[in-house]
């Protein structure tokens, strides 16, 4: 395990129970024996399935430390649902996954070391793929594609902002030329777009983790894309509501 995902793991284990008790305290959840053994269970969890996935090479990792802790906090879910806690968004089309949005939508609730933690990780993964010899240097790079030009220069204002680099992508020959700079980690794909589709085919055969958003999307559209190798399918709307909170997820 490199350097910088050693801090990862060690920063992210040692951040979970506090930021659970601390989530459980400011919304008047429970903090009985039942979920401290829970937060014990998800803390073990984070433990193992991110050591796991840091062992492996930068370039087939296949979930981002953000998915991981989203994942082991399923059981602190539980403990909720068996107490009749009332899901906070139980129409959202993430809810089965955290029916209580307790993942952070950012390092940065996870507190400082975790996050500066998180930011090297991800440089040093993002020069992994450019093979940087001076990895502070890079940002990890977002390919946005968006049919309507103010969700385009939305999108890339609010992932700018979490500090990564973004580049809109609006035809086949922009997504080739993204693709050959090497430094393109993730895309977000608007489904109404005209080369969606090739743009899709595209990323996801260069290994870029792939987000597609549209509207009303059915089941079917939704099995083919998950199929096709696309990481999350979101609804327009929940995307726009916070376009940076799903980069973090992923990269």
């Amino acid at each position: 395990m490199v350097p910088e995902a050693q801090r990862l793991h060690v920063a992210f284990v040692a951040a979970i129970p506090s930021y659970v008790a601390a989530v459980c305290a400011e919304r008047g959840y429970p903090l009985d024996r039942a979920m401290i053994e829970a937060i014990d269970e998800a803390t073990a969890v984070v433990d193992a399935e991110l050591a796991a996935e840091l062992e492996r090479d930068f370039r087939v990792q296949r979930r981002s430390p953000l998915e991981i802790v989203r994942v082991a906090l399923a059981s602190v879910s539980h403990v909720l649902s068996d107490g009749g806690v009332t899901a906070r968004d139980p129409s959202g089309r993430d809810s089965e996954e955290d029916p209580f949005g307790l993942a952070p939508g950012s390092s940065s609730e996870l507190g400082a070391e975790a996050h500066e933690a998180h930011l090297r990780w991800g440089v040093a993964k993002a020069s992994a793929f450019v093979g940087d010899a001076a990895p502070t240097l890079v940002k990890p790079t977002v390919a946005v594609m968006a049919s309507d030009r103010a969700e385009r220069e939305s999108l890339v204002a609010s992932i700018e902002g979490r500090g990564m680099s973004c580049v809109a992508v609006r035809n086949p020959g922009a997504v080739e030329a993204s693709l050959d700079d090497r430094a393109v980690m993730v895309a977000v794909v608007d489904l109404a777009h005209r080369s969606a589709r090739d743009a899709i085919d595209r990323f996801v055969e260069h290994g870029v983790t792939t987000i597609a958003y549209g509207d009303a999307i059915e089941d079917l559209l939704e099995t083919g894309l998950r199929a096709q190798g696309v990481r999350h399918i979101v609804d327009r709307h929940r995307l726009l509501a916070d376009p940076g909170g799903f980069i973090p997820l992923i990269v």
